[in-house]
């Protein structure tokens, strides 16, 4: 027999071997088989994509990426490579690297089910549901016996919002496999967007027991287990979830979440560093990001990386880092750009999309500021306050608000994308009887479609809609100057009023934002700030009765004309 043929002849018994001992779990001996079949012909790409499996199942995305890449440029157009490449990009949440793979796969196999499926739930998680639902229902189309298929089609539908066509989808795919651990996982997903807490726990320690080494379910029932209030259940499970897989930046974010809730700042900023990966948020830049170096005069851009919210929170590090030596570039968004342009320590303020930056040697995420200061609860920087309105504003506002009223300021909706705004706000209607207490005088901070509510409720709600008169923070900072107290939920009003040092009190859900920690009526962040916080999840009855009675106690004795100073 020719060399060539005995060679090929002991590849694939090697092969046979590897993918045995592979199948069984047997990482070691599998391995071994794979690296005789690479001694013997480097070129062999069947081994190589078959190692980078084997660590992408370990979760060791990085080593996985580097062999698949090697298997794929010896052989480009093979769909299995292609698939298993773009998923290690998503274990690191690369989202937009793993796209173009799947695309490809796609593309050499248009009427494949699964590969339309595939590129579907990419694209979900991208936020371009169109084309996912398009995908989806191809898929459907093309295998209406595979389980899978329905599973990510009740997912875009969820995402949707559209809860009766997704389940209906679900219901097929636990017809077509009531064993299925995917089905269990996105069942929780669909419970926890439809407001049924319990049920997503049930439903993800099933898909636990159908497959225990899944970290994901580990760390999904962690997540609700937070919305449950079981923070000890939710630390066990995304201790789990680590063992099973020690580079999920999932893993790595949600450990952050919960221990800076706990007030484990030294632990938390280090975890909550993987949210580029487990969010896909963090814009990228070739300069190195900085982690407290000496600056020395040098030049750093400060970014705002999510909402407007956190860019409130934390541009109060911007003077710390110019007394660190750093000529500092801040970057906001649009809608706070104007109010934020005279932040004290910045040498230009510019606009985060579209905005011109300088050149400049260090970069930063406002929300890795923290980790850079070390900042404990002990050291959180407590100059306020550190927002500050326009003077000729606030004075011709003034102006218009005159009387002897306590003057509150009503906030309620937050941003509709925010992953958990069904619990984090409230209907205007359950806040419409704060609105007839006797010498107070009530105006809507709100933007956006939860302002429609006021005209919804018509006479029952007694309140001076200023939506039309905000057209950016600028405003809104005017507005709250003139107020004597704030009431909110956890949203960008919230951080407004507190940065400016007015009073403001916070209405919290049962499971809240890390930044108001899990317990406690005051806030370390903000000095003039009050939380009321859920007894139970969903319970808004009992915070809206607790505020009410403080209101009232409030305006009992505040003294006429000295109402609007605040509580």
């Amino acid at each position: 027999m020719p060399k060539q043929q005995l060679l090929e002849v002991r590849v694939r018994r090697l092969l046979k071997k590897g993918i045995r001992h592979h199948r069984a779990g047997r990482r070691g001996p599998a391995e071994a088989c794979y690296h005789r079949i690479l001694k013997a012909d480097s070129r062999c790409s069947r081994a190589l994509h078959l190692l980078g499996l084997l660590a992408q199942q370990a979760g060791q995305y990085e080593e996985s990426l580097q062999l698949m890449g090697e298997a794929l440029a010896l052989n480009p157009d093979d769909p299995d490579t292609l698939n298993s490449l773009a998923e290690s990009y998503l274990g690191l949440g690369k989202i937009e690297q793993a796209i173009p793979h799947y695309r490809r796969a796609l593309e050499l196999q248009p009427d494949s089910a699964d590969a339309n499926c595939k590129l579907a739930h990419v694209l979900r998680l991208r936020g371009d549901l169109a084309e996912a639902l398009r995908l989806s229902e191809y898929a459907v189309a093309l295998n209406p016996r595979r389980f899978e298929t329905f599973n990510e089609l009740g997912l875009v539908l969820t995402d949707m919002e559209n809860p009766g066509a997704a389940a209906e989808a679900f219901q097929r795919a636990v017809a077509l496999n009531p064993d299925s651990a995917l089905t269990a996982l996105s069942l929780s997903y669909f419970y926890v967007k439809s407001g049924d807490i319990p049920a997503a726990a049930d439903a993800l320690r099933r898909a636990i027991k159908l497959d225990p080494k899944a970290h994901l379910s580990h760390v999904s029932l962690g997540a609700v287990l937070c919305m449950l209030g079981d923070w000890a259940g939710a630390l066990e499970c995304y201790e789990r979830a680590r063992a099973l897989c020690p580079n999920s930046p999932d893993v790595s974010y949600y450990l952050g979440l919960l221990h800076l809730s706990l007030g484990n700042f030294a632990l938390g900023w280090r975890e909550h560093e993987e949210r580029e990966g487990a969010r896909r948020m963090r814009k990228k830049f070739s300069q190195p990001q900085w982690k407290g170096e000496p600056l020395q005069g040098a030049r750093i851009l400060l970014h705002a990386e999510q909402g407007l919210g956190d860019t409130l929170h934390f541009v109060r590090y911007v003077p710390l880092v110019a007394a660190r030596g750093g000529q500092v570039v801040l970057a906001v968004q649009a809608r706070l750009h104007r109010l934020l342009a005279g932040t004290e320590g910045a040498w230009q303020v510019i606009l985060s999309d579209g905005g011109t930056v300088s050149d400049f040697h260090w970069h930063c995420p406002l929300l890795s500021l923290p980790l850079a200061f070390g900042t404990e609860l002990s050291t959180i920087p407590d100059k306020i306050p550190y927002v500050y309105p326009d003077p000729p504003l606030v004075k011709a506002w003034e102006q218009r608000m005159q009387g002897n009223s306590l003057r509150v300021g009503l906030a309620w909706g937050g941003n509709p994308n925010y992953p958990h705004e069904f619990w984090r706000s409230i209907l205007l209607e359950q806040l419409a009887p704060l609105t007839n207490l006797e010498n107070t005088t009530f105006y809507s901070l709100q933007m956006g479609a939860p302002a429609e509510q006021v005209k919804q409720l018509g006479p029952r709600v007694h309140l001076i809609d200023l939506q039309n008169e905000q057209a950016d923070f600028a405003d809104t900072a005017a507005i709250v100057a003139n107020l004597g107290l704030v009431i909110s939920i956890d949203t960008s009003v919230a951080h407004l009023a507190g940065a400016m040092g007015k009073p403001v009190w916070i209405l919290l859900h049962k499971s809240p934002d890390w930044r108001w920690l899990l317990e406690g009526e005051d806030s370390p962040w903000y000095p003039t700030a009050r939380l009321f916080r859920q007894s139970t999840l969903g319970n808004w009855q009992d915070v809206v009765a607790r505020v009410e009675g403080e209101l009232r106690e409030l305006v009992a004795r505040t003294a006429v004309g000295t109402r609007n100073r605040g509580p």
